[in-house]
């Protein structure tokens, strides 16, 4: 699924338009809902083009709604397309009730995901209780396959969303800034970060998209570095930024009650440079855009902001199982 209107308002239109063609009689509402339809179809499929997620051989939502989507746009533009030749034949009326068939298909998977009632967190996939437990920052290197006896997604299975892709940083000039309303602004090195008290937890990054993978998280908690800067009192929203020029934003006693971590690694490994390195956030309960990577500044605040995707329309509070927009 793409979260962009660009993909999915024309896509929707496309879709009831298909489906109305299917029930329509006349030759001149036909031809003048058909034309409807190609148009919005195809400006769907430029948006698809422009922000899409083309690794469809997942067995999800997203991949089922992916395929019967472009199935339904391939059999509509080949009817279009030769509607002087199928006109008359029973080919041509069976051929539009398949392509109306997948794309009520489409219209109902893409609904279900745009709406937040999509399956992001299959059953048995994650504990009713996650565990944050202490561990070593001085990381195994053996990519964990387990842990608290939940299976995790292995890393050349995870996807990867991001707006300037994978970022690359080195970690030896690495710094992380901690700016805005605290008593002491900071810079920390890699190595000062590694030097913080370490926890583990195992949690479930879900994107809106309709997928989402499993993994063993490793890393400080913001709260613990927020603290050691001191907070003033009208401290209430801490805003995210990274290496890309990405931003999210998270409250201050959403960070504090979930004790959310900051991670450097991953499965027992250090996180890789796809995967956010050196940091990426932990934002339990949240969808994706929430999960900042290649995080170069955390920016405390006075009042509640809109991140890159949230000020393009996504909900603020990102909250799993919500609707993610407003």
């Amino acid at each position: 699924m793409v979260f962009s209107p660009l993909h999915w308002v024309p896509s929707l239109i496309a879709a009831v338009l298909t489906i109305a063609l299917a029930l329509t009689k006349g030759r001149p509402p036909h031809k003048t809902i058909a034309r409807g339809m190609i148009l919005f179809a195809l400006v769907g499929f430029i948006g698809f083009i422009r922000w899409g997620d083309f690794r469809l051989l997942t067995p999800d939502l997203h991949a089922f709604h992916s395929w019967v989507g472009l199935a339904a746009l391939i059999i509509s533009v080949y009817i279009f397309s030769t509607k002087k030749i199928l006109q008359k034949n029973v080919r041509h009326c069976r051929l539009g009730r398949a392509a109306a068939v997948l794309s009520a298909a489409a219209l109902i998977t893409g609904l279900s995901m745009l709406t937040g009632l999509s399956p992001l967190i299959p059953s048995g996939s994650a504990p009713s209780v996650t565990l944050q437990a202490p561990a070593s920052s001085d990381l195994p290197e053996v990519e964990a396959a387990e842990y608290q006896g939940m299976k995790l997604t292995p890393l050349d299975e995870q996807r990867n969303n991001a707006i300037e892709g994978t970022q690359y940083i080195d970690r030896e000039t690495y710094r992380l800034k901690v700016t805005g309303l605290v008593d002491q602004e900071m810079e920390m090195s890699y190595i000062d970060l590694l030097d913080l008290p370490a926890y583990s937890e195992f949690a479930r990054m879900p994107c809106v998209e309709g997928w989402g993978f499993d993994a063993k998280w490793t890393g400080f908690r913001v709260v613990d570095l927020l603290d050691e800067a001191g907070l003033r009192p009208e401290a209430s929203y801490v805003v995210f930024h990274s290496d890309d020029g990405y931003s999210a934003g998270l409250d201050l006693e959403y960070l504090r009650e979930e004790n959310v971590l900051l991670a450097y690694g991953i499965n027992d490994v250090t996180l890789p440079p796809e995967r956010g390195f050196p940091l990426q956030v932990v934002a339990k309960k949240k969808y994706g855009y929430k999960w900042a990577k290649w995080v170069t500044e955390i920016e405390v605040v006075a009042e509640e902001r809109r991140g890159f995707w949230e000020s393009r329309g996504y909900s603020n509070s990102a909250n799993v199982g919500e609707f993610p927009f407003g």
